[in-house]
């Protein structure tokens, strides 16, 4: 079944779809729970909302992206509001370190410099929860730029903005942690 089929077997309520889109999405979106939340079981939960939301929510879906961009713009709005409504932000703002590693730094960084992964965790944790899942989303998933405007709902440029925002900060970060330590 190709997407546009699924899209209209879940209109239908079609549970068979449903389960289609479990199995072949619902571990990138506990991963990516997960990465936001930082909380195993808040991302389980979460994921499972997520999936009960679904038939209600299909008919919101414009099919102006790819139903796994829908799915990922579903993903960050759930976890975005559980952090506002939990108020522990310093708990989801940590990072495991061995994902942060993953993390592609581009020409941030000259090949040379190496940073471990508590250096790299207490850096990203600084990060807002949105900044990092946009870092994690473009350089560890690799989605493009314009799916990920899609997901996060803002103009390319902005996107690129904000992304390039991102990676400044962390360097400056973690050049301050490596340099004035």
């Amino acid at each position: 079944m190709n997407e546009t089929d699924i899209v209209q077997e879940l209109k239908k309520s079609n549970l068979a779809a449903l389960e289609t889109v479990w199995n072949e999405n619902s571990k990138k979106i506990l991963n990516l729970a997960f990465r936001i939340l930082s909380d195993r079981d808040a991302a389980e939960d979460a994921l499972m909302d997520i999936f009960v939301s679904i038939p209600k929510a299909i008919h919101r879906f414009r099919e102006e992206s790819s139903l796994s961009t829908w799915l990922y713009r579903l993903t960050v709005n759930e976890c975005l509001m559980r952090i506002r409504k939990s108020k522990r932000r310093d708990e989801i703002e940590k990072m495991r370190a061995w994902e942060i590693e993953t993390l592609s730094m581009g020409n941030a960084f000259e090949e040379t410099e190496m940073f471990d992964g508590e250096l790299l965790e207490r850096a990203l944790s600084e990060l807002p929860a949105l900044q990092r899942s946009m870092l994690w989303l473009k350089d560890a998933e690799g989605i493009d730029i314009r799916s990920l405007a899609r997901i996060f709902e803002m103009p390319e440029g902005t996107l690129k903005s904000h992304l390039s925002r991102t990676r400044a900060k962390l360097r400056t970060q973690l050049h301050k942690e490596v340099y004035c330590a």
